[in-house]
This record gives C-alpha cells, sequence and structure tokens, in this order.
C-alpha cells in the first residue's frame, strides 16, 4: 500500500428530502443576502419541479437567485465561457449545479473562472499549462446517478474534438443533496449507461498494480456488487427507491476517492472512451465505457492474473475454474452479460462508431505518450484494443 492522505469535506445530504434543505445549508456558508447562480440542463429540471423546489429554498433562505439552462452532454467550454461572462458582474457567491455530470462539471468549470483572473483563459487548467487553486463555492444537486461528480475532484469539459479534465480540490462541491426518488423517472438508456459509468469508477482504481490493498479492495468489490446486483431492479422498475438508494450510494462514493486510497489508479478506459466521444459527441460516456471496458480488459488480464480473477470470483459471482485464464474469461464474459441486460452496446458497431478510426482516436488519446497505469498503454495499444471492439 502507498503512503496516502484522504479527506473528503462534502457534506451529503440524503433522502426523499435533500433538496428543500439547500437553502439553509448554503446561506449558512456564504452568508444571508448573498447572490447564487444555479445551473442547470434541459426542461426536465423544470417540469419535474425540481428547479422550483431548490429556488424556492434558496430564496426562503434569504439569497438571490440567478438562474441558467441549457447545458448539454458532454458540456462545452463555449457554454462555461458565456454563462460566466453573463453573471460574472453579478458577483455570485456560488455555483450550484441542479442535473447530472455534466450540469456539475459545468458548474466547476464556471465556477473555475469567476474565481480567476477575468483576463485568463480557464481552459489553461484543462491542458495543463495552469493548477487549479480556487474556485467558487460548488453544491450539487443530482438528478442522474452516474458520474459520481457530486463528491469529486474531477471536471470533464469538451473543447472541439478534445475532451479532457481537470483534478483540483477547489472543485470538490462543499455539499451534495441525493433523493432516490428524482431517479424514478429517468429513460432506461441513462439508467443502463449510467450504472455503467458508476461501477466503472471503481473499476479505474480497483485495477491497479499496488498490492496489499486487502482493506481497499473488499471495499470496492462491495460497492460493484451492489450495484450490479441492484442494476436489474432498477432498469427494469425505476420507480424502486430503495434499490436506488443502494445504487446511488455506491456510486456517489465510487469517485470521492475512497476507494483509491493507498493505490496507483488506472484511468486508461476513462481516456479511451473520452477520445471516442470527443471525436463522436452523441456518444455517451457510460454507454461507450460498456463497449471499452471488456476489450481492455482482455487485452490486459494476463499482466495481473490474480487481480482480474478476483474480479471475476469476487464481483460477478464466477466459480474458480482449473485455470486462472478460463476463471478471467469467463468474469469478462460475465461483466458483458450484464451490460447487455441493461440495454447497453457491446461493440463499436452497435455504439454507432462502426466508422471509428482507430488509429487517430488512439493518438489524441495518447499523444506521443501512454495512458493507464497498470499497463501503460501507448497509442498502438489503445488502436489494437479499438480493433477488437469492433
Amino acid at each position: 500500500m502507498l503512503d496516502f492522505s484522504y479527506c473528503n469535506p462534502t457534506r451529503l445530504v440524503f433522502g426523499r428530502t435533500a433538496e428543500a434543505k439547500i437553502g439553509g445549508l448554503v446561506a449558512a456558508q456564504t452568508g444571508v443576502g448573498g447572490k447564487v447562480l444555479v445551473v442547470y440542463g434541459g426542461g426536465s429540471a423544470k417540469r419535474s419541479g425540481l428547479l422550483g423546489l431548490v429556488t424556492a429554498s434558496l430564496t426562503e433562505a434569504g439569497l438571490e437567485v440567478f438562474e441558467k439552462g441549457g447545458v448539454q452532454p458532454n458540456p462545452r467550454l463555449s457554454f462555461v465561457k458565456e454563462t460566466a461572462e453573463a453573471f460574472r458582474g453579478e458577483a455570485p457567491a456560488a455555483v450550484i449545479a441542479v442535473g447530472g455530470g455534466s450540469v456539475i462539471d459545468t458548474a466547476k468549470a464556471i465556477a473555475l473562472m469567476l474565481a480567476d483572473d477575468p483576463k485568463a483563459d480557464v481552459w489553461d487548467f484543462f491542458t495543463g499549462k495552469r493548477v487549479a487553486e480556487k474556485a467558487l463555492p460548488i453544491y450539487a444537486v443530482l438528478t442522474i446517478p452516474a458520474a459520481g461528480s457530486e463528491q469529486s475532484i474531477r471536471c470533464v469539459i469538451t473543447h472541439g474534438e478534445t475532451k479532457t479534465g481537470v483534478g483540483a480540490e477547489c472543485i470538490r462541491p462543499k455539499a451534495a443533496f441525493i433523493n432516490p426518488e428524482r431517479f424514478a423517472t429517468l429513460p432506461r438508456t441513462q439508467i443502463g449507461a449510467g450504472l455503467v459509468d458508476m461501477c466503472s469508477h471503481i473499476m479505474e482504481r480497483y485495477f491497479s498494480a499496488t498490492e496489499n490493498t486487502q482493506y481497499v479492495d473488499g471495499q470496492a468489490e462491495a460497492a460493484m456488487r451492489t450495484i450490479i446486483e441492484t442494476a436489474p431492479k432498477v432498469y427494469e422498475d425505476p420507480s424502486n427507491y430503495d434499490a436506488w438508494c443502494q445504487a446511488g450510494l455506491a456510486g456517489s462514493f465510487a469517485h470521492n476517492g475512497y476507494f483509491g486510497m493507498g493505490r496507483e489508479e488506472d484511468w486508461a478506459c476513462h481516456a479511451i472512451e473520452h477520445a471516442i466521444s470527443g471525436w463522436r459527441e452523441s456518444i455517451t460516456h457510460g454507454t461507450g465505457l460498456s463497449v471499452v471496458i471488456p476489450a481492455w480488459m482482455r487485452y490486459v488480464a494476463a499482466l495481473r492474473p490474480a487481480r482480474f480473477e478476483a474480479f471475476a470470483v469476487n464481483v460477478m459471482g464466477v466459480a474458480p475454474q482449473e485455470t486462472a485464464e478460463k476463471t478471467i474469461a469467463l468474469g469478462i464474459a460475465k461483466f458483458r452479460t450484464w451490460t447487455a441486460s441493461i440495454g447497453l452496446p457491446q461493440t463499436l458497431e452497435e455504439l454507432g462508431a462502426k466508422d471509428c478510426p482507430t488509429e487517430e482516436i488512439a493518438r489524441r488519446c495518447c499523444g506521443a505518450g501512454t495512458v493507464g497505469k497498470l499497463l501503460p498503454l501507448a497509442a498502438a495499444d489503445v488502436a489494437a484494443i479499438l480493433e477488437s471492439a469492433r
């Protein structure tokens, strides 16, 4: 196990009345009479009444509220810049996201920009030219359990065909509000993609070369099992509140750093998928991951057979076979069966990316270097993984 320091200061407000508590908490932290910017996506936040509940709670707590809707999936830098400039003069004290990962990531980028020098370029944080050290306070009211951005230090934004992220403690939300009742109206396409996204955040940490991490391994395996076992319940009956409580809680903790304690993390699958959905914006992140993850597993499993065998047995419920290779193969097959059962594609063709230029995507993904830590992947490796997923 590696040395580590872990702190997750995000307050988690969870349950049927979670969103009604936002006003008092924000006012207590930013001060009564302050201004807040509420960012959301499409019309569903309004139609469901959630946006109204949130703004009413904020107003009743003595806060002045400004609203901005229109965040799209794979959120764009142009929207971030337009919104930040439009509201800079109002000097908001906090940014509040009402939505899923795209909305929360947009709010994080806006919070970075509003705390930055007006003459500076916020994109510098995403390209590594500058280090993000300050942002306005961020609060997240979750509507789609998937990205885990409500507790994470990560933020992913798209600019042109480049989809990349920044990680900084200053953009970890001050509080996250999760009411699993809000997930009951999600379409099955979003449910399936979200469940794989949740699981992937744990997998990127679990598949590590770091040894002697038994405690965190066990916690990660339990969380992945919870997501996988509750998936058919919420997929077939999105109104199943109790099942959503389990999946939603596991998914929120999946990306807050807990499962990465004391270990090196991989993140190759995310890098590959970001390159794919940067190339074709219509591809949902979790949907792309459902194709990338099994292909990646087949490519790298021989390097760390013990870890992949443990995944097969302890997470996917495979009975140990006469060889590790057979156990691992069954584990990967069961993972694919699971993703298929929740409506997700198994190949690039099913993903709508039959024409994927694998070598170009691989170059975008790796640049002149490599991605991943379990097995550092050069562009040729990524291209081979993508070809195997056709």
